[in-house]
């Protein structure tokens, strides 16, 4: 019998985690999909043989965490994996600010957006608490001995000439740096000082059931934090969704291949998706499973739900000749420095 839930949810990143969260909160019967693994504490690669195996391309029997998308003038690295992209972003969460709430128009002047940075405030605020953000503790050691952090500072004191608008300020970081939750990144409380390696006292038992610890300085955020102390997505919204009162159905290497209106029996929507076998070797590593729901939410990636969309689109002939448009990657510029030197007194040092 094909199973029915209330919400769908494709992909289990920012946008699907807290959806997953929220749904299963208000008492409706969720099934969250992720094509990906799921990976606790200690199970990201580290040896270049392993790393070198760490990618997605399940026709190649691969189902790791790294997704190459590459297009003309532009490319992209994206995650597959339970929390979706929180596993590989650089755990800086910031606030829009409250005077990007525009949009500049053609002829100089700007209109104001529909949804302003007011109503946006306690939504931030929530976030915050239950990713649990914290500032990097400059002030306390061992961290007050950081090498590249201590360079962001005195970069800043040099930049034009000393310019006094040119300021270095410390961002909020999705990484645990003290024990138990804090109720602000900005949070000085001596009774909960940052140290390094020691256990974090959760709000809730994580999906994983395993113990984490805060930052030990390693320095290997991006590529999956092995201590658990990046507080990606796994670890507090998703969470938070299996433990509410109608708990979230969560379910990994389930790759949705196709969705269409529902024609026959219970829900709106028809979601087919391949349950990946990775331990099985053979022609016969995944089923085909089909799934039906009143609500289906595209949470897949700034790729993946335009992907879908396009490879489903003769089921949904109402779909907009703008989808796919009106795109652009973000701003990152990846470099490498090497053979660097410091000028003093006019020599380089």
């Amino acid at each position: 019998m094909t199973e029915y839930f209330d919400a769908v949810i494709i992909g289990s990143g920012f946008g699907g985690a807290v959806m997953a969260f929220r749904l299963a909160e208000a008492g409706m019967r969720v099934c969250l999909l992720e094509r990906g693994k799921a990976y606790p504490p200690n199970s990201f690669p580290r040896a270049p043989y392993d790393l070198g195996k760490n990618f997605w391309d399940p026709s190649k029997g691969l189902y790791g965490m790294y997704n190459v998308w590459s297009f003309k003038g532009s490319g992209a690295l994206v995650s597959s994996g339970l929390g979706g992209g929180s596993l590989i972003y650089a755990n800086v969460t910031v606030r829009k600010d409250e005077k990007w709430f525009k949009e500049d128009l053609p002829d100089g002047g700007y209109q104001p957006w529909a949804v302003q940075y007011s109503q946006l405030e306690k939504h931030y605020e929530a976030v915050e608490r239950m990713i649990n953000v914290q500032k990097y503790p400059l002030d306390h050691p061992p961290f007050k001995a950081t090498p590249k952090t201590l360079a962001m500072p005195e970069a800043a004191g040099k930049i034009g000439g000393g310019d006094l608008n040119c300021k270095w300020l410390p961002l909020n970081l999705a990484v645990t740096f003290k024990s138990r939750p804090v109720a602000s990144p900005d949070e000085n409380d001596p009774d909960n000082p940052p140290i390094v390696g020691a256990p974090i006292i959760e709000q809730f038992e994580n999906i994983h059931k395993l113990p984490r610890s805060t930052c030990r300085l390693c320095g290997e955020c991006d590529m999956g934090c092995n201590y658990g102390s990046k507080n990606t997505l796994d670890y507090n919204y998703i969470s938070a969704a299996i433990h509410q009162t109608a708990p979230a159905d969560v379910r990994t290497l389930c790759e949705v291949k196709k969705i269409e209106p529902n024609t026959e029996g219970e829900g709106k929507y028809r979601v087919t998706y391949l349950a990946h076998k990775t331990d099985i070797s053979s022609k016969e590593n995944r089923d085909e499973r089909q799934i039906t729901c009143k609500y289906l939410i595209l949470s897949a990636g700034t790729f993946g739900s335009p992907y879908l969309l396009f490879n489903n689109r003769q089921h949904f002939p109402n779909l907009s000749d703008a989808l796919g448009s009106r795109y652009s990657v973000n701003g990152d510029l990846l470099s490498f420095i090497m053979k660097s030197m410091e000028m003093k007194n006019g020599k380089n040092v």
